[in-house]
Formats: structure tokens, C-alpha cells, sequence
């Protein structure tokens, strides 16, 4: 009687099936695609922040904003955050490295100069490409200052994310 020890193909088959259902199972689980998406919103939404924080910074330090005196100034619609006028003023006076301002994710932000006289303030926007963004963006009032309509981007009323969020009836539209 010849005895020889080890697994057929058939079991072998069968653990390698088993193993890649649990793969899939896994990888279907943990959406790595979703998880770049949402990393890459949760860095667009920190740029949009430091951003607004820099431009209060200088606004504060100056009395002025960083486009006073140039052609156009801001405006009153949004404006793409790496086109601002006088950005680059933001790393000459040290409000930001001058790294910041060549980051690619202030091609997807956009700002806006709310309220008039000494009641100004910055909002920045953009439109968040994971469903976990979106998915929040849902349980927020929708805002008339989220509409970014006629930008690079196809986003409507209450599909972008503002920084800072709008209040939840929208009282700071102007």
C-alpha cells in the first residue's frame, strides 16, 4: 500500500477559489479608488482652509487684500484660487510657503469675497469627487453660495463643499 502524503488539485482549487473570493470581498470592502478620492478631498478641503486663513492673515496684517490695486481686483464671482490676483503676495510676506502656491489643488478651489466694507469675508468651494464628501454634502442645507456654475466644473447648487460652511439657511449670501 503506497501512501504518499499531500493535497489533491482539487483542494488545492478549491483554497485557491475560497482566497480569491475573500480577495474580492476585501477589496471590494475597503474601495481603494474611494479611499484616494476622499484623501484627495480631505487635502483640497485643508488647502481651501489654510488658504482663507492666509488671506485673513494678510488681510489682518495689511488692512488690504492681496489683489488691492491690481486690475479687476477679486470681482464679485468666484475666482479659480490659483488665479487670484496677487496671490503670490501671500508667500512674500510670509502668510504661506511659496510652495502653497503652486499646489494643484487650488486649481479646484474657488473664492469668493462675501459681505462689503469692514463685514468682508473669504469663502472658498469646490466639488468634492468621493462619494463620502458627496454623501455629507446631502445632510447640508443646500447653500446659494455653493453654486459654482459656470466654472471648470459641472457643480450646482449644494454639490460643492464650502470652506467655512455656509450657515444652514444660507445667511451669508451675498
Amino acid at each position: 500500500m503506497n501512501k504518499q502524503k499531500g493535497f489533491t488539485l482539487i483542494e488545492l482549487l478549491i483554497v485557491i477559489v475560497v482566497l480569491g473570493i475573500l480577495a474580492v470581498a476585501i477589496l471590494s470592502a475597503i474601495n481603494p479608488i474611494e479611499q484616494i478620492n476622499k484623501a484627495t478631498d480631505s487635502g483640497t478641503q485643508s488647502d481651501a482652509a489654510e488658504l482663507i486663513n492666509a488671506l485673513e492673515r494678510y488681510y489682518a496684517s495689511n488692512q488690504s487684500w492681496p489683489w488691492a490695486g491690481t486690475q479687476g481686483g477679486l470681482g464679485t464671482g468666484w475666482v479659480e484660487a490659483g488665479k487670484i490676483p496677487g496671490l503670490s503676495g501671500l508667500a512674500d510676506t510670509g502668510e504661506v510657503k511659496s510652495e502653497f502656491i503652486s499646489r494643484d489643488n487650488l486649481n479646484y478651489v474657488y473664492v469668493k469675497l462675501q459681505g462689503s466694507g469692514s463685514s468682508e469675508y473669504i469663502i472658498a468651494c469646490f466639488e468634492p469627487v468621493s462619494q463620502t464628501f458627496k454623501k455629507n454634502l446631502k445632510q447640508m442645507a443646500p447653500s446659494a453660495e455653493c453654486q459654482l456654475d459656470g466654472k471648470d466644473s459641472d457643480a450646482t447648487a449644494g454639490d460643492c463643499f464650502c470652506v467655512p460652511a455656509p450657515t444652514s439657511g444660507g445667511s451669508n449670501n451675498g
